[in-house]
């Protein structure tokens, strides 16, 4: 008899070699017995043996043994049911809700969203008994945000009033819409709570403050300042933008704009101040970025650094001496932002102290409404004053649930891009085109002065300081953490 092992010791073979003359019969005794001295000592196929003495299946390797194979679990995965059926993520896609495309109206009472749950994995194991570990499915994470809720079952998330849908980094909310044509020096300022959703364009000295904001045309000098996402189509000229979500916008030009998240610019950046908290691209091939500075927590993708060649002759004369703009990029997690997640960890936890205090505030005074008489008309003041005092405590209690909740969820966003910093070993620049001299790179504090015009880089952070490599290289194991957008 010859025992063969797979090599990740799977299966075990036998082949048998009858000798010429037989001394002792195969039993299934002595199969066994040879597979345990191999160290095999599970997964007999006991039935499949007898037949081979039995049939006399000889000189052919055959499987007599078999371990178990691990079965992972699977991903727990949301049905956005809001979406019509045919936008919606099939279940073998990884969602990203700040990703999807949604203006989608809702009733109230309808079910936006099913959680499919993750499910436990089945351990496996070898014929020489050696334990394969499976691994569970990741349940996904989505919360009811603003007027939603879960249903009795806590199955579906359901919209509690009619409205808008607005995704966060792991929560869904229902939002009021205000529809604008315009806002001019006729409207001035606008502030909401909901949705605002401007068709035409946002002029000079306008401002506009909104839980998440839309804009078709452009946005001059003017102010736009949000809870959650901004999208603007076209350009943001000397805009001052807040965004506590993600922006999306066509152009930038000499725009400081301040982001949360992660910042997606179609064309081109000029002249501009970008902070944002994760990532920062601009999409077109022949986009650009030139002059300003550029600043991502993780990750900056950039087509282009410096004007086109077009643009440079419009620009100046024939007798003058061109002094391109000096172009400042830099990624890696800034002190200010170290400095902000340890703030929202104090405000979340203050918060969460004085709810304890009008907890207790309003036991004790629940207590002495219990003990006075009902029947008597001399404690009524007294029973009124406390019903009063009960009233503003309530109301107390539910604003230090709101802004204990609103900074716990800023701080897992912040955990997030924490852990991508991580994973990005404190940070990455691509740029996939041309990289003038005078280009300034900082990783990681490091800084990468670019010497003489180079193209297709990836600065990214080593023992020795910053080193370059090929795009192509680095970048396809970063792809996937740049902020797609669906339309």
């Amino acid at each position: 008899m010859q025992i063969e092992l797979s090599d990740d010791q799977s299966k075990a073979y036998l082949n048998v070699i009858p000798p010429k003359e037989i001394i002792e019969p195969l039993t299934i005794e002595r199969v066994l017995a040879a597979l345990r001295e191999e160290n095999v000592f599970q997964g007999f196929d006991r039935e499949f043996i007898e037949k081979i003495i039995k049939e006399r299946i000889f000189f052919e390797p055959v499987v007599v043994a078999s371990g178990k194979t691990p079965v992972h679990g699977k991903n727990g995965h949301p049905e956005l049911l809001f979406l019509p059926e045919k936008f919606r993520p099939s279940k073998e896609s990884s969602v990203n809700l700040r990703e999807l495309p949604v203006m989608q109206k809702v009733t109230e009472g309808q079910e936006l969203v099913r959680v499919e749950q993750a499910t436990v994995g089945e351990d496996g194991y070898t014929i020489t008994g050696r334990l394969i570990t499976a691994s569970s499915g990741k349940q996904y994470r989505i919360r009811p945000g603003r007027n939603t809720r879960f249903n009795p079952e806590g199955t579906h998330i359901i919209a509690a009033s009619e409205g808008i849908v607005c995704l966060g980094n792991d929560s869904i909310s229902v939002e009021q819409i205000k529809y604008m044509d315009k806002v001019d020096g006729s409207v001035g300022r606008v502030r909401f709570d909901g949705i605002v959703s401007v068709r035409g364009n946002i002029s000079d000295r306008c401002s506009v403050e909104a839980v998440r904001i839309e804009v078709g045309g452009s946005v001059g000098k003017a102010s736009l300042r949000s809870i959650g996402d901004i999208r603007v189509a076209q350009g943001l000229k000397g805009t001052v933008v807040q965004c506590g979500g993600s922006l999306h916008a066509g152009n930038m030009v000499d725009t400081q704009a301040s982001i949360f998240d992660h910042a997606v610019v179609d064309e081109f950046i000029l002249n501009s101040k970008v902070f944002c908290g994760s990532t920062l691209q601009v999409n077109a091939t022949d986009g650009y970025a030139c002059g300003g500075v550029l600043q991502a927590g993780n990750l900056i993708r950039l087509s282009n650094v410096g004007l086109p060649e077009e643009k440079k002759s419009k620009n100046k004369s024939s007798n003058e001496q061109e002094i391109p703009p000096q172009t400042l990029i830099e990624v890696g997690i800034s002190l200010k932002n170290r400095k902000q997640f340890n703030e929202l960890e104090k405000r979340a936890r203050d918060s969460l102290y004085a709810l304890q205090d009008d907890l207790n505030e309003i036991t004790a005074l629940m207590k002495d409404l219990e003990k006075t008489d009902w029947n008597e008309e001399r404690d009524e003041d007294y029973r009124a004053n406390k019903i009063r005092t009960l009233g503003e405590l309530e109301e107390k209690a539910n604003k230090n649930v709101m802004s204990a909740f609103s900074d716990l969820r800023k701080r897992e966003a912040q955990d997030e891009i924490n852990e991508l910093n991580k994973i990005t070993g404190g940070g990455a620049v691509f740029i996939t085109g041309r990289i003038p001299e005078g280009t300034s790179v900082n990783v990681r504090r490091s800084r990468y002065i670019v010497r003489s015009n180079m193209a297709d880089k990836a600065f990214s952070f080593s023992e020795n300081g910053i080193q370059t490599s090929s795009c192509s290289e680095l970048l396809k194991d970063f792809q996937k953490y740049f902020f797609e957008i669906m339309v």
